[in-house]
């Protein structure tokens, strides 16, 4: 099992963000996570990553409790978690290769991790994990020359240099033209199957989720309105998801293998 919620919730100031998840993820599993904006996705896959800790219930990655682990066991557990992030957190003063390798420093020792820093130890894996998002050719740039779209595609390339059993991405297309993020979500979901890791990625596009994704999850309010196989998936579920939602997708998508990825709104 690569992740489970038990009834689990999360309350930041005072007001609930969210209450009463249950649900698995079994190794390999892929799943798109959906919603309107303020459905509470991030905060759902920040507890999934240990960034933040459930106040109802409990959450378990990879099969462990993290609140219950000591910081050698926590640290481990934590190496194997991997997070493309919609804004990735990255120094503006920062070269790409360092950015790139510092998906692994988790796994080093300390004195490993401060070398890595300083000169990085595998430029080729590097190099290689930069060739997959086309973006080989910036290697040795700093963070702050690129666009928000190539400073995307650097968070993207550190967690495939990373190589995590539970990858967890969070609007990982959302700087990206809609070919190329077509092409980042089929780069992911191909790596993740490649290797048996667990994929989990929130999308604002439902075109994208339903293509690529054998199961969806819709979150609203802070809690799933629905845990179905793709199939399922019918546009008036769709709908009642994002009513109310300015936004909202077009209800009238029809759930595949071939639905319209050429037509994702990022």
């Amino acid at each position: 099992m690569s992740l489970a919620f038990h009834d689990a919730g999360l309350t930041l100031q005072g007001k609930p963000v969210l209450s009463g998840l249950n649900f698995r993820l079994d190794d390999g599993a892929q799943v798109a996570l959906i919603g309107p904006s303020g459905a509470g996705k991030t905060s759902l896959l920040m507890l999934a990553n240990t960034l933040a800790r459930p106040t109802q219930g409990t959450v378990e990655p990879l099969g462990q409790n993290p609140w219950r682990l000591r910081p050698g066991p926590l640290a481990a557990l934590r190496a194997r978690i991997g997070t493309v992030y919609q804004t990735p957190p990255l120094p503006a003063r920062q070269r790409v290769v360092n950015a790139v390798a510092a998906g692994r420093l988790a796994s080093q020792s300390v004195w490993g991790s401060l070398l890595a820093l300083l000169r990085p130890h595998d430029p080729v894996g590097v190099s290689e994990a930069l060739t997959r998002v086309d973006l080989a050719d910036r290697i040795w740039d700093r963070c702050d020359r690129l666009s928000g779209g190539q400073r995307q595609r650097v968070g993207i390339a550190r967690v495939l240099y990373q190589a995590p059993r539970l990858m967890l991405a969070d609007e990982p297309v959302s700087a990206l033209d809609p070919r190329l993020a077509e092409d980042t979500v089929r780069l992911l979901s191909a790596d993740a199957r490649a290797r048996g890791a667990t994929l989990m990625m929130s999308l604002h596009s439902v075109d994208l989720a339903l293509a690529y994704f054998p199961r969806i999850i819709g979150l609203r309010a802070g809690r799933v309105a629905f845990d179905l196989p793709r199939a399922a998936v019918t546009s008036e579920l769709i709908a009642q998801l994002y009513a109310g939602e300015e936004t909202a997708p077009a209800p009238a998508l029809e759930p595949g293998p071939s639905a319209l990825p050429r037509s994702a709104q990022c």
